[in-house]
This record gives C-alpha cells, structure tokens and sequence, in this order.
C-alpha cells in the first residue's frame, strides 16, 4: 500500500495534539485567549516561547507549593536519576514518603500510591465498594474527582445504565444530603466530597459540613472519603482533617505530595487499606506507582515544608491578595465575592455569596474573561476558567502580590465598559 505524502505545508508543533493540548482547560478558550507554550519555569516566574515572564499564579493547579523548580527537589531528582530512572520494584523512598504522610495525616496508617489523583479517587471508590459490599457512591455537584469513569457519568463514553451507581448533592445543603443518605443508605458504599471545593472555583465548607457528614455515614455503615488531592499539604503540614477536625474513612491526595511529578496516594486505616492487593482481593497495580523520580521529589518537598513551614506566611499573602483584590472591585463599582481558603482563593464576579456549584455558575464569566485577560497581558497568569484556584507558593513574596493588585487596579477599570 502506498505510503500518503505528508502535507508539504510546515504545521506548528500544537498540531499534532489534540485542541493543541493534554489537559482541557490549558486551551485558555474559556476566556477567549490564546494558549500559551511553555518555555521554562523558576520560582515565582514562567516563561513563554516568545520569552515573555510571567509571575505565575497557576502553580501546576496547585502542586508547586515551592514555587518552580525548588533547589532542594532538584537536588533529589538528580540524586534519584543516579540510582536508577525506573526499577518496578519497591524502594526505600517509597516507605519514606508514607511514613510522612502516615505521621501527619491523622486518620492514615497505611498508603497505597497512584500515579495520579484520578487513579487514587477512582482506587478509593472500588476499595470502598469491596469494603462495604455496596455499590452507591454519593458526590456533591461542582467536586471533581478525576476522570475515571465511576465518577464521571454523565460524560460521553460513559454507559448511561451507570447512572444509578452515582448520586449527586449540592454542597453545604445538609437537608438535602441528608434526604440522600438516609434513601440509599442500604446500598451506599461512600460519600466522596473535596472538604474545600477547588474544581467549581474556591468553595469552603459551611460550619457543620464536614462533621455531618462524618456523622451520617457512620450512622448508615458507608465510608467518609475526602479527596484531598488540592487540600493535602497545602493548608498545612497534613491535611484538611486537621484544619476542620474530621478524619475521613479514606483519604486521596497528589499534587503537592509529588513535588511537582506526577502522583496519587490512597490513605486509611490498615483494616481498610488490607483489603488492597497483595493483601486482599481488590485489585490495584501499575508499573509507575511509586515511581522512584516522584517519589523522591515528594521527600524532599514534604521534608522541606516540615523544616520550613510557610503557612503562615501564605495565608497572609493570600488575606493580603484577597483583600486587596476586594478593594479594588468596590472602588470600580465591580460586584465581586473573593472566596479564600488557605494559599488558594477564586475570584467570582457576582453580587451574591458563592457557596455550591449553583451560585459559581451564575457568576459572569465574560467579566472573569475580560479581567484573566488583562492581568495576562499585564505579567499575571491566573487559572484561565473561572471555576479553578488561583495558588501562591513559597516562592511568591508582597512583591508578587503588590504586581498583581497593580495590574489588576488596572484591569477592574476597563471592566466597567464590560457588561455582566
């Protein structure tokens, strides 16, 4: 069969993948923009392929809680990189990493680690599933849990006759959830719920949440499970459990316990967690789980936040932003709702409070547009959707902060010729 001649037209390098990118929202359509090739990273810092910096607010969606590149995760990689790239064998960091994890996440005594944090949510559910011996997974409308498919029907490729195994509750509406649990509650497996939303924009926890649903699923006999992907070690040195006071059945985490490399981990009590293989009968394996490059940037980014915590430090940055952020809005006669939680916070352009996926819908997504845009042609980048977290990290400091009220001053005053 003969061989088709290739076009002789040149094709730029985006061509040859898929809407020119590997994840969906690194397409910058939903505010109307251009997406941006990468060319490098430092810091606080991100480079384009036109050499244009940026100070980057975008951090990996939330991994970099160093910043870009931290001297003491580069280190490890090349140390790592000298033993070996891959072994598909157990290794000692692998241990090294649990065991932080295991000492600050209370309700953890055993770790299973993923390579991402869709396979550690989706992991979670079937090991909840066998534990449980039921089949119903209720989720809270807005919350991701990555794409396998227990948790994302409703998506096309997804068999429709799925649809009963999943339900769906609006956050913080206990009325509601309540109703939920009590009628499924012979044939619920888990409740998996994010205990701060960071896939519909910020959304924390009403007071009272997180504890009833602690509540309701002892009650029925179903798993607690919280997707701490985004949360894990980035509000503090453990997870959100210990900032709220509820320890879940299971725990997903990734993104900052990888240190930047890809990565999931599944955490619980060893009677949950032994029913895993090899030691029980449900099944997980992969070539590169723990995989000893990932696991080694873990270490050193997880013992680095341990000696040198900048929580604190964040969480100012974050106030300082948010309210500086809330000023500017009020002076321009812009309607705004700055939900903070943390070093993560999201800018809605609404009147009203936002608190369930409903009201993070509602805001005006050609004004979050219009403002991403000018913040980017001004040296800023943020999240390019208006349902993701903007992120700081250890490597931005009040001058990074004082460049992103300067060019976002600017950007609230031209949005006032910008209808809601």
């Amino acid at each position: 069969m003969p061989t088709a001649k290739r076009p002789s037209k040149k094709r730029a390098p985006v061509d040859f993948l898929v809407g020119g990118v590997n994840s969906p929202v690194r397409n910058f359509r939903a505010v109307n923009d251009a997406p941006i090739i990468v060319k490098r990273a430092a810091g606080p810092w991100l480079f384009d392929d036109r050499n244009r910096r940026y100070v980057d607010f975008i951090m990996g969606w939330g991994a970099l809680l160093l910043g870009h590149n931290p001297p003491v995760v580069v280190e490890g990689l090349l140390e790592a990189l000298k033993r070996g790239e891959l072994f598909g064998l157990t290794h000692a960091n692998e241990s090294r990493l649990a065991r932080s994890i295991v000492n600050w996440v209370p309700s953890v005594e055993q770790v299973r680690f993923t390579v991402s944090g869709s396979e550690a949510c989706m992991t979670a559910v079937r090991l909840a599933r066998a534990y449980t011996g039921r089949s119903t997974v209720l989720a809270f409308d807005g919350c991701y849990h990555g794409h396998g498919d227990s948790l994302m029907i409703g998506s096309a490729g997804v068999p429709a006759n799925w649809a009963s195994s999943l339900v769906r509750a609006p956050l913080n509406n206990l009325k509601e959830v309540e109703r939920l649990v009590l009628q499924h509650a012979a044939d619920l497996a888990c409740v998996i719920v994010e205990p701060v939303a960071a896939n519909i924009g910020v959304i924390p926890p009403s007071r009272g949440f997180l504890e009833a649903l602690r509540t309701l699923t002892r009650k029925v006999g179903a798993l607690l499970v919280f997707d701490e992907v985004v949360t894990g070690f980035r509000l503090g040195n453990g997870s959100a459990q210990k900032v709220y006071g509820t320890a879940a059945d299971l725990t997903t985490l990734g993104k900052v316990i990888g240190g930047g490399l890809p990565i999931g981990a599944v955490g619980g009590p060893r009677g949950i967690m032994e029913r895993l293989s090899p030691c029980g009968d449900v099944y997980h394996g992969g070539t590169f789980a723990g995989h000893p490059l990932s696991m080694a940037a873990g270490v050193a980014a997880l013992e680095e936040l341990q000696k040198n915590p900048p929580y604190d430090r964040l969480r100012a940055l974050a106030d300082q932003l948010s309210d500086g952020i809330k000023t500017q809005a009020e002076k321009a006669g812009v309607a705004v709702q700055v939900n903070c939680v943390g070093s993560m916070l999201t800018v809605f352009f609404t009147e009203k409070p936002v608190v369930d996926a409903a009201s993070a819908r509602a805001t005006s997504r050609k004004r979050f547009a219009h403002w991403t845009r000018a913040l980017r042609a001004a040296g800023i980048l943020i999240p390019p959707s208006p349902f993701e977290a903007l992120f700081l990290s250890a490597a931005h400091s009040e001058k990074h902060v004082a460049q992103f009220l300067e060019a976002s001053a600017r950007a609230f005053r031209g949005l006032r010729r910008v209808a809601a």
